[in-house]
């Protein structure tokens, strides 16, 4: 077969091999690339029956990498063939660069410092023996989705009505919860006021991530009870 890769960029690719004309009894399917496959090929044919005079264009150029896959499924061989990084570049490639403002994208608006603090919080830093995410799922788990806000909250109105109450008694027990009750009444404005404030993530964050990880902890017992049937 002759050679497909030629010195000069004007010559054919067929164009060193040898023709009917020049060598006796070899036709130019003898030089085609495709002759096997061809169901018109002849081997003393001076003409091509595809293309008229000359041979048909050059077979695509085949990496090892696909020459080993052939014979199998296409889709297969491109799989085979496609790293991950290609899919990467390719899928950064269509994502769109801009917002639909026409406006580059801003990942501070993720705020990730804020978020990774938040769910370190609630899943390391011990709080009674246990960790706020915990506590939520135990609390799920036991009392059902509101236990985690109706069991503090009866807690806080408890106490907050027995030292509004005990402002009713005469002498120093009044006295006591009077200033108590002064004192709750301070730190709760001090706590809205925290929470309207730009800081207010550092109460409203944790709490927010404490609920979310533990609604996937008590899904997570449960997707493992019923499958491995586990408690």
């Amino acid at each position: 077969m002759a050679p497909l890769n030629k010195d000069s960029a004007d010559e054919p690719w067929w164009a060193g091999g040898p023709t009917a004309d020049q060598a006796a009894g070899v036709g130019c399917c003898s030089v085609c690339p495709v002759a096997s496959g061809c169901p018109l090929r002849s081997q003393t044919a001076v003409r091509c029956a595809v293309t008229g005079d000359q041979p048909p264009p050059p077979p695509p150029v085949i990496t090892p990498d696909l020459a080993e896959a052939v014979g199998q499924d296409p889709v297969v061989a491109m799989v085979e063939t496609m790293s991950w990084a290609d899919v990467t570049v390719a899928v950064a490639e269509q994502a769109p660069s801009r917002d639909g403002g026409g406006n580059d994208p801003d990942w501070g608006r993720l705020q990730p410092v804020r978020n990774l603090l938040s769910i370190a919080v609630v899943t390391v830093l011990p709080v009674g023996g246990t960790t706020a995410a915990r506590w939520v799922a135990d609390s799920i788990s036991s009392g059902g989705i509101t236990a985690p806000v109706l069991t503090p909250l009866g807690f806080v109105l408890a106490g907050a009505g027995a030292v509004f109450l005990g402002q009713l008694v005469p002498g120093l027990t009044g006295v006591v919860c009077e200033l108590a009750w002064k004192a709750l009444a301070f730190t709760g404005r001090g706590l809205v006021r925290l929470v309207r404030s730009p800081r207010g993530w550092i109460i409203t964050r944790p709490a927010l991530w404490a609920a979310g990880i533990g609604v996937l902890i008590v899904s997570w017992r449960a997707a493992t009870h019923f499958l491995t049937g586990a408690s």
